[in-house]
C-alpha cells in the first residue's frame, strides 16, 4: 500500500520511499489484516478498519480491524473453548515444547519480524533485529524451560496423620494489553509466561503499533491448539475496557501508562480480576566521581536516546558529582554529535523517528517550556552549542526529534517530573551520597535506576536505598537475561521477564489431606 497519510507534511527522498516499500513488500504477508479469533482471520463486528502507519514516509503498510466489545465477547469464548478443552489441559512438558517450537520458528523469521517493527514503530532496524527480537526469542526460550515446572508447589510440613501440599493452577483465560514502544518484545513479555502457566489469551495491541503483534500471534498460532491466542486490535477505550471489564476474563496484564492503568483497575473492580501493570518511570541515572566515564557516557546513550527515548525505564534524569560535571557533559556532546538521526533502515541510524507527528509536538513542547522556564539546551532544540541530531535531508518533515540536553532545571520542573517519553535529557550537579539518593527517589514513578562507580561498597548501598525495580550498576537497559522487571510506586504492580512472572499468571491452591481425628468443636 502506498497512499500518504498525511498530505504534504512529508518530504522523503524517493530512494528512503523505495527502501521502505520494498522491505514492507517482503516483511509483511498481507495488506489488510483481521482479527485473530478461533484461529481464524475474521472482520470486526463494527466493519471498521484502521490504518498502520509508517512514522518515517507517512505511508500506510496496511489495513487492520477497529474491533467492538462484541469481538472481545467473541475472543474470549474461544480462549476459553481452548483453555478448557485442549490448552488447559496440555501437561507442563506438553506446553514447554510448545513454546520451544514457537521460539525455533520465530528464530526463523527474526529479520521479517526486525524490518515490520521498523516500520511500523520507526526504531532502526539494528536496534529491532539485535535487540527486540533477541528478547522476544529468548522470552519463549525462558518460558518454555519454566513450563516444565510451572505447577510445581511444595509440601508443608505437618503431623503424620496429615498431608498438606500448595499447587499452582493457571487462572484460565487472560487478558493482555500492550503498548506501541516495543510491539514485538511486548508480545513474548505477555505470552511467554501466560502460556508457561496453562492459560489462553486474548491479546490488545496498540493501534499505533500493530503490525508484528499480529505477525507472531499467527506464528504462535500455528503451533497451539485453535484459540489459545487471540489478537482484537482497536482502541483502548473501546476493546482496552471490555477486556478489563470482562466478566470471562480471568487475570488482565498491561503495559502502558498510568492513565491506561487506572483505566484497567477500574475496569477489573467490578470483578475483582486481578491486575498487573507495566506502567511509566522517570528513572535517576546516577555518575560516581569514581566511575569509568567512557563507559557512564555510552551507558547514558543508550539510557535516553535508546528507540528515540520512547521507554518507561529512560534514564531521563542525569546526576553527576560536580567533580566530574563539566567533563562528562563535554566528552557527552561530542558523543551525541557522533549519532545519526535519520532513516531507522538505514544500518548506519542511531536514532529514527517518533512514532507520530502528535507525540513528536507534546515532546518539543517540554523542550520548549522548560527554555522557557530557564532551562538551557546544551544539545538539541534551541541550542546554541551544537547542531547535533539533525535529521537527514533525505527524510525532513519525519516526525523527528533531536537528541536534547538540558541543564539549569529544578528538581519539581515539570520537564523533571513527568515522563516526557522522548529524547530529553535533564541534568543534574550533586555533592554527597546521601542527597542523590534523596533527589533520586523524590520521584512517584520507581521502574529503573542507574548507578555508575567503581566502588563495590557504594554500588550495593546506593542501590539498596534506591526506589526502583531495578538497579542497573555500570550498565543500563540491560533486559538480556531473564531477570524479573517491574516497578515500585506508580511504575506499575508484578513482574515480567523471569520465573516470578508465574505468580501473575498463576494461583497458589492449598490441598489439606486430613488421615486422623477430625477437628471437633465443644
Amino acid at each position: 500500500m502506498q497512499d500518504t497519510y498525511f498530505d504534504n507534511t512529508f518530504d522523503i527522498d524517493d530512494a528512503v520511499l523505495e527502501r521502505h516499500r520494498t522491505a514492507a513488500e517482503s516483511a509483511l504477508k498481507r495488506d489488510e489484516y483481521g482479527l485473530l479469533i478461533g484461529s481464524k482471520w475474521v472482520d470486526s463486528e463494527g466493519g471498521g478498519e484502521g490504518v498502520a502507519i509508517d512514522p518515517t514516509t507517512g505511508e500506510s503498510l496496511a489495513t487492520f480491524q477497529v474491533g467492538t466489545t462484541a469481538d472481545v465477547d467473541r475472543a474470549v469464548k474461544a480462549a476459553r473453548d481452548a483453555f478448557e478443552e485442549a490448552w488447559g489441559q496440555h501437561s507442563p512438558r506438553q506446553r514447554g515444547e510448545k513454546l520451544d517450537e514457537i521460539a525455533d520458528r520465530l528464530e526463523e523469521k527474526k529479520a521479517e519480524l526486525a524490518k515490520i517493527e521498523t516500520l511500523e514503530a520507526g526504531k532502526p532496524n539494528l536496534h529491532s533485529r539485535f535487540v527486540d527480537i533477541e528478547i522476544l526469542v529468548e522470552q519463549f526460550r525462558h518460558f518454555a524451560a519454566v513450563a516444565r515446572t510451572a505447577d510445581t508447589g511444595r509440601v508443608v510440613p505437618t503431623d503424620d496423620e496429615k498431608h498438606v501440599v500448595t499447587k499452582r493452577e493457571p487462572y484460565g483465560v487472560v487478558g493482555a494489553i500492550s503498548a506501541w514502544n516495543f510491539p514485538a518484545m511486548f508480545v513474548s513479555w505477555k505470552l511467554g509466561p501466560a502460556l508457561a502457566a496453562g492459560n489462553s489469551v486474548v491479546f490488545k495491541p496498540s493501534s499505533k503499533a500493530v503490525l508484528a503483534t499480529l505477525e507472531i500471534a499467527d506464528i504462535c498460532d500455528t503451533v497451539l491448539p485453535t484459540g489459545t491466542v487471540n489478537v482484537v486490535t482497536g482502541s483502548g477505550s473501546v476493546v482496552g475496557d471490555a477486556i478489563s471489564q470482562h466478566d470471562g476474563i480471568d487475570k488482565v496484564t498491561l503495559t502502558g501508562s498510568k492513565a491506561a492503568g487506572v483505566a484497567t483497575l477500574e475496569g477489573a473492580a467490578d470483578t475483582i480480576t486481578p491486575v498487573s501493570l507495566e506502567l511509566g518511570g522517570k528513572s535517576p541515572n546516577i555518575v560516581f566521581p569514581d566511575a569509568d566515564l567512557e563507559q557512564a557516557i555510552e551507558g547514558t546513550i543508550v539510557s535516553i536516546f535508546f528507540n528515540s527515548g520512547q521507554q518507561c525505564t529512560a534514564g531521563s534524569r542525569l546526576f553527576l558529582h560536580e567533580d566530574i560535571r563539566d567533563e562528562f557533559l563535554d566528552r557527552l556532546r561530542e558523543r551525541i554529535d557522533e549519532l545519526v538521526v535519520g532513516d531507522p533502515l538505514s544500518p548506519q541510524t542511531d536514532i529514527g523517528p517518533m512514532i507520530d507527528h502528535e507525540h513528536a509536538r507534546e515532546v518539543k513542547g517540554y523542550i520548549s517550556r522548560a527554555i522557557e522556564d530557564g532551562a538551557r539546551s546544551l544539545v538539541g532544540d534551541d541550542s546554541d552549542e551544537t547542531d547535533a541530531g539533525e535529521p537527514a535531508s533525505e527524510t525532513a518533515g519525519a516526525p523527528f526529534v533531536q537528541p536534547t540536553v538540558l541543564t539549569d532545571v529544578d528538581d519539581s520542573a515539570e520537564v523533571a517530573c513527568d515522563e516526557v517519553f522522548g529524547p530529553v535529557l535533564t541534568v543534574f550537579e550533586w555533592s554527597e551520597r546521601e542527597e542523590v539518593v534523596k533527589r533520586a527517589n523524590d520521584t512517584r514513578f520507581g521502574l529503573a535506576a542507574g548507578v555508575w562507580t567503581q566502588d563495590l561498597e557504594t554500588a550495593h548501598t546506593v542501590a539498596d536505598e534506591l526506589e526502583a525495580g531495578t538497579v542497573w550498576v555500570n550498565t543500563y537497559d540491560d533486559l538480556l537475561d531473564p531477570a524479573p522487571h517491574g516497578g515500585f510506586k506508580e511504575s506499575g504492580l508484578g513482574r515480567e521477564l523471569a520465573e516470578e512472572a508465574l505468580d501473575d499468571y498463576s494461583r497458589v491452591k492449598s490441598v489439606k489431606m486430613n488421615f486422623g481425628e477430625v477437628l471437633k468443636i465443644g
